[in-house]
Parts: C-alpha cells; sequence; structure tokens
C-alpha cells in the first residue's frame, strides 16, 4: 500500500507517518514545512504526486480556530482550496482513483443542542475554521455523488499530546505554566467542557478507517474520532495543577465569541465499523504530557 499524507509534518500528520511506516506501508509525505512547493493550493503538485498511491489522507490545513479567526483569508484558501484540490487531483487521474480520508473537526457541530453529539447531529459551525470544514466535508459529498470518489470524513476531537503538540493548545500550555509555577488563564467560566482524544488513539482511528476503506465498497462515510468522556476546562486545570504539584492560580478572563463551549461526541460508530478503542484516560494521558514536558522546561 502507498498512501500520500498532506500535512504530514504536522502534529497529526507526523504521528500517523511514523505509524505507518512502522507498518511498512510506503508514505509519501506532502508538506510545506518541508519544502514550500509541496502546497495543497498547487493543484498541478499534487496531481504528480498522486499518480500511483492507493489513498491520500488529507490533514494539511489551517488548523487552529484562533489563528484562523484572525486570518480569515489564509483560512479559506488553504482549507476550502486544499480539499477541493485533492480530490480533483484523485477525480482526474483516471482509473483506479485513490480514496480519500478527509480530516475534519468537532467545529463542524458548532455549539450542540444535546450532547453527546453523533454523526447524524445538526452541524452549524460558529467559527471561520468550523465552516472550512463543514464546506470541505459537502465537496467531499458532492464528489462521491457525482464523481464516484470513495471518500471518508474522520472529525477530530480536541487531540493532545505533548512535546510534538502546538505547545500553545490547552493541555501542554495549562502544564508548562503549571510546571513553572505561573497562573493558568481560562476563556470563560472554566465550566466549559471538553472531551481530549489523545494522538495515539486519534492516529489509531486513522489506521481503522484506512483498513475500511480498503475493503469496504461503500463510496462515503463519517466518523467522530472522540474519546466521548468530557472534562471543564476548571477541573483540567485543577487536575493539572495537582499532578504537577504546582502552586499556580487559576484566573478566568472574557470568553471568546466564537469559541465552542461545551462539546463531547460518541464514538459508538467509530468503535463498531473502525474498531475504535480509545485507551488513554484524560488522567494518563496528562501524566504522559508531564512526564514529557518536563524534559523541556
Amino acid at each position: 500500500m502507498k498512501i500520500l499524507i498532506t500535512g504530514s509534518a504536522g502534529f497529526i500528520g507526523s504521528a500517523l507517518k511514523g505509524f505507518l511506516e512502522e507498518k511498512n506501508i510506503s508514505v509519501i509525505p506532502f508538506d510545506i514545512e518541508d519544502d514550500p512547493k509541496y502546497n495543497v493550493k498547487d493543484l498541478g503538485m499534487l496531481k504528480k504526486h498522486i499518480s500511483d498511491v492507493d489513498g491520500i489522507v488529507h490533514l494539511a490545513a489551517l488548523s487552529r480556530v484562533i489563528i484562523a479567526q484572525e486570518q480569515p483569508h489564509e483560512c479559506v484558501s488553504t482549507n476550502i482550496g486544499g480539499v477541493v484540490n485533492v480530490l480533483e487531483a484523485a477525480r482526474t487521474r483516471g482509473n483506479n482513483t485513490p480514496w480519500i480520508i478527509f480530516g475534519s473537526s468537532r467545529e463542524v457541530f458548532g455549539e450542540p443542542d444535546a450532547l453527546p453529539v453523533t454523526e447524524s447531529s445538526p452541524k452549524m459551525p460558529i467559527n471561520i475554521y468550523g465552516l472550512s470544514k463543514i464546506t470541505g466535508e459537502n465537496l467531499c459529498e458532492t464528489y462521491t455523488r457525482y464523481y464516484g470518489l470513495k471518500v471518508r470524513i474522520l472529525r477530530f476531537s480536541n487531540v493532545y499530546t505533548s512535546i510534538n503538540d502546538h505547545l500553545d493548545r490547552v493541555i501542554p500550555k495549562f502544564i508548562i505554566q503549571a510546571l513553572k509555577g505561573e497562573d493558568l488563564y481560562i476563556n470563560g467560566s472554566g465550566e466549559e467542557q471538553f472531551d481530549f482524544t489523545y494522538i495515539s488513539d486519534t492516529v489509531n482511528g486513522i489506521w481503522g478507517c484506512i483498513q475500511e476503506i480498503e475493503k469496504n465498497d461503500s463510496i462515503l462515510d463519517d466518523f467522530n474520532l472522540s474519546i466521548g468522556t468530557p472534562v471543564s476546562l476548571k477541573k483540567l486545570a485543577e487536575l493539572i495543577i495537582k499532578k504537577t504539584e504546582s502552586k499556580s492560580h487559576i484566573i478566568f478572563k472574557d470568553s471568546r465569541n466564537y469559541d465552542v463551549n461545551h462539546f463531547y461526541a460518541s464514538p459508538k460508530k467509530a468503535q463498531d465499523k473502525l474498531g475504535f478503542s480509545p485507551s488513554i484516560s484524560i488522567e494518563e494521558g496528562i501524566n504522559l504530557a508531564i512526564n514529557d514536558l518536563k524534559k523541556i522546561i
């Protein structure tokens, strides 16, 4: 099997690349971090790289909600332009088109009316990033309907780890601040709650999807890759302070109008169809992250 990964140098992409290579699967990396010409906005370059691949895992994106809100044009041009280029490159390859796994996000659901969220829950994004992802999902559905492409949509939910994560995201940021004895800042009341999914569980979910799309003739399906166990930001901060034995304090700031405040999803469909079995609890994941982040503090 030969698989192209867009965004292969990113947080999830690099973890997936290493995982697949350990299984002796041929990986074609495609990321502007490795080479500026490997840009998903360049359709011609994508076409050159998918000439003989079996499948594409499309993860390249401007992937931070706050950055997308500050740079809406870049978010739209990269996230929407990127997915349509991947779909178009696959469509125009000719016979034996590659399958595609599209990395979407829980942000497509916006602020849910009912929890836990399932794949059939209403999708009403409240920020630019979520809008770019639901547009990508709609494009995937359109290309399967009219051109017969084989596509899976995976929605990631607050994926985290330690050193290899974006260090300004909530879990590594809180841990670093606690290890330094600095105050932990929460935008909101602290009652905001989310389910956090450790990177190894997410990668195992993607691998389950690769296996499923290889053997299943269905042309389109979607899955939420989520641990399904919510924790409030206040409890998360308190847990990190306790585990780091820190004297940090929790400080509450004004909430941001583009942030989702409550989200957790049922992993049942992914468990049933992909064999997705998240095994890293929030406490275990925080312990792993603390042990790693201590090395750089």
